[in-house]
């Protein structure tokens, strides 16, 4: 949304990889980043822009398990280097739902070098999404989280220090406004950012239109309404339950400026 309103945007937006956000944070070259659930749970002291989130309430269709086993068989895991908030989900999934902990190894995203050194393996994003699935066990575990606690998912939230003030909160709730589903009222620039969303999928990751649209404005939530703020609890309560000692910290919530978003 920000690149659209070009020179009226009060939000400069900078890209890096998800490696070198916390740095940018902590340097104050940025006030807030975008990083995964575990990632806000594991610092202290962090600020979350209340209601925005990358969240889902049933399939996610790009984080996904591949198995050569039935899933209560599997011994051995590979877990997707780029992720640790969905390679613990994977792990909790088949703890309590299938009665198993394998081993696990990080490996590069790559279905068939992964499924070479391990029974399944996990993949998400471009590679999640579009990897072919015939003739194994295939988890969405987007689905399997709703199956296993009846509650919607946060994948990733908006988090900083003291600088997430409610008037950045209102601009990075409005800004998710841009992708989600609409009701047509809506300025000119949230219109076309959808179409750029769309079409930048589509060009970079080789999706087919109606792929991108269903993703960007069915599959995916971006609300952080009280039933995803009490999946983002549910989660950090089953990673200390299962072991994953250092998701002890829920950051402070900070609210939209009063009356600024629908």
């Amino acid at each position: 949304m920000f690149e659209e309103m070009g020179a009226a945007s009060p939000v400069r937006v900078l890209y890096d990889v998800p490696s070198r956000l916390p740095a940018l944070l902590e340097s104050g070259e940025a006030d807030a980043i975008l990083v995964s659930s575990v990632d806000a749970l594991r610092v202290a002291d962090r600020r979350m822009a209340e209601g925005v989130c990358i969240g889902s309430r049933g399939a996610v269709k790009s984080v996904r398990l591949f198995s050569k086993v039935p899933p209560a068989e599997i011994q051995k895991l590979a877990l997707d280097q780029s992720s640790m908030t969905s390679n613990r989900l994977a792990q909790i999934i088949l703890g309590e739902r299938y009665g198993v902990r394998p081993e696990t190894v990080e490996l590069a995203p790559n279905l068939e070098t992964m499924l070479e050194q391990a029974d399944a393996c996990v993949l998400i994003g471009d590679i999640g999404m579009m990897t072919d699935g015939s003739g194994l066990t295939v988890l969405d575990l987007g689905a399997e989280w709703v199956a296993l606690t009846g509650k919607p998912f946060v994948w990733a939230a908006w988090i900083g220090n003291e600088k997430v003030t409610p008037e950045l909160a209102w601009w990075l709730n409005r800004a998710a406004a841009c992708v989600g589903s609409s009701d047509g009222a809506e300025p000119e620039y949230i219109w076309r950012n959808r179409k750029t969303m769309v079409a930048r999928a589509m060009s970079q990751a080789n999706w087919p239109e109606e792929t991108a649209r269903d993703y960007f404005e069915s599959v995916m939530a971006y609300k952080m309404d009280d039933s995803m703020l009490e999946g983002l609890r549910e989660y950090q309560r089953r990673l200390l339950a299962n072991g994953f000692e250092d998701a002890t910290h829920f950051p402070e919530l900070i609210g939209a400026a009063e009356g600024a978003v629908a």
